[in-house]
């Protein structure tokens, strides 16, 4: 899947998924992101016009577009993490690191590295490592 994302947009997307065992308003976001919620505001904003999230009587949630967008930035994530920590790099420097690159990676390329590591359940920190 193609699509053309930011860094502060991947933070949300991933905020949005990792927090939605609750209803999130654009506050909650704001506060997650540790930005001001006019910033959140054009975040947000910005995110649906892309139909990667819904907002709802002011609940902000993941579309499916949008949830499938997650779940390519974690695998992408998840396996070049591994790939970090088996050259010596600690797990929570490789984490830090991979945030940074994980949203620009195509599934093509994430899905050949993780089949050249032998297709691993987990990553460095036991989250399961999903695939496409």
């Amino acid at each position: 899947m193609e699509y053309n994302i930011t860094r502060k947009e991947r933070d949300c997307i991933v905020a949005l998924y990792e927090n939605s065992g609750f209803p999130l308003r654009l506050f909650n976001i704001a506060d997650i992101l540790k930005i001001k919620a006019p910033t959140a505001y054009e975040l947000v904003k910005r995110l649906e016009s892309k139909n990667i999230i819904n907002k709802t009587n002011g609940i902000i949630s993941l579309t499916t577009y949008g949830i499938s967008i997650y779940d390519e930035i974690i695998m992408a994530h998840r396996t070049l993490e591994l790939i970090l920590t088996k050259s010596g790099v600690n797990s929570d420097t490789a984490c830090e690191q991979i945030e940074r690159i994980d949203y620009l990676m195509d599934d093509v390329s994430v899905q050949k590295l993780f089949k050249s590591l032998g297709q691993p359940q987990t990553c460095p920190h036991g989250k399961p490592i999903k695939v496409n």
